[in-house]
């Protein structure tokens, strides 16, 4: 027993730093069921975006984006918690309780998808030059709470091509395949689900709206809109819908040749919509924080008037509260933006 006291007394330091470092290797890789939130890119958009159109821009127009990260260690949360730039939700809460992650990242790749579609319907029809728009399916955007589908395998974000077997890709088949059922049928559904195809089962309910039958959820059409030139569009490494205005910002400067930017850093966000009416979108505040690190000389805040929450109300106090540099811009349609950006005097 004394050989073993003595033993431990001499080896103290080693035995220490090996439990020290046991701690910190645990600490590091075990991972915790929260989301970090923070400042993200503010950059330009006019790479990402390509009409077969050049245009040389003496400024630029920059969209911005949160950085997440999902699943944080010890350490990142220490650090968010001490950061006042950042914010920690729960899993839950950051995914709006999706079925799971897959569900809400495939749900975040189609709206930057329907982001892209919307951008090129408001710019040529800013324009007033013919596109064609083609229905590709029914995506699932959020279950109804009584629905049976979400524990029979269906997820948000799947995009359904058929119903029973029948071609169902635009919204007047898939309600009229559903318009002869009754609810307790099942009903086979099947399409995409990201890169890889699906097929489930599902009993039919009664909807509460309509007293027919239905599967239970929010649906939105999911297009291919095919327009006179070759666009293209570089944001595979982004998701939602926030960067719809600043890409038909720049779709529409790239087809009338015209330098939007005047020669400023010009950052934005808000969704688009086929009309141009500009959406609100979700953290502003941390979109507003990396403008404000790219010098950006004015930001596009999303406006509207009614409604609990309020983008504009929000850039407001995050501008006052940080003491940042970009000066707002209200806007509510995408004419509001381009009557903005032409009243500009160029540097």
């Amino acid at each position: 027993m004394a050989a073993w006291k003595h033993w431990i007394r001499r080896n103290w330091t080693a035995i220490a730093g090996g439990f020290v470092a046991i701690v910190f290797v645990v600490a590091y890789y075990w991972t915790w069921p929260y989301v970090i939130y923070g400042p993200g890119s503010a950059e330009p958009v006019h790479p990402r975006v390509q009409t077969g159109h050049e245009l040389e821009e003496k400024g630029a127009l920059l969209f911005t984006t949160v950085s997440t990260r999902s699943k944080p260690n010890v350490f990142d949360l220490i650090y968010a918690r001490l950061n006042p730039r950042m914010d920690i939700k729960t899993q839950e809460s950051a995914t709006g309780g999706t079925v799971n992650l897959e569900a809400y990242r495939n749900l975040l790749y189609w709206m930057r998808d329907n982001s892209e579609s919307a951008a090129l319907m408001a710019a040529y029809g800013a324009m007033k030059e013919e596109i064609k728009i083609e229905e590709q399916g029914v995506i699932v955007r959020a279950f109804l709470e009584n629905t049976e589908a979400r524990n029979h395998g269906l997820q948000e974000g799947d995009i359904i091509t058929s119903i029973d077997g029948q071609d169902a890709k635009t919204a007047e088949a898939f309600t009229k395949i559903l318009a002869d059922k009754k609810a307790g049928d099942v009903v086979k559904l099947a399409g995409t689900r990201g890169d890889k195809k699906f097929e489930v089962e599902v009993p039919l309910i009664e909807m509460e709206s309509t007293g027919k039958a239905g599967v239970g959820f929010y649906r939105d059409s999911v297009l291919k809109v095919t327009v006179p030139d070759p666009v293209k569009f570089d944001f595979n490494d982004t998701g939602g819908p926030s960067a719809g205005l600043m890409m038909t910002l720049e779709i529409v400067a790239q087809l009338t040749g015209e330098d939007l930017s005047k020669g400023y850093q010009i950052a934005g966000t808000g969704t688009i919509a086929a009309d141009g009416t500009v959406g609100q979108i979700g953290g502003i505040q941390y979109k507003l924080m990396a403008a404000d690190r790219e010098k950006a000389d004015y930001f596009l805040v999303p406006y509207v008037e009614s409604g609990d929450y309020s983008n504009w109300k929000e850039a407001e106090e995050t501008v006052k509260k940080l003491d940042l540099k970009p000066k707002l811009v209200k806007v509510s349609s995408l004419q509001d933006a381009i009557d903005f950006l032409k009243g500009l005097d160029a540097k």
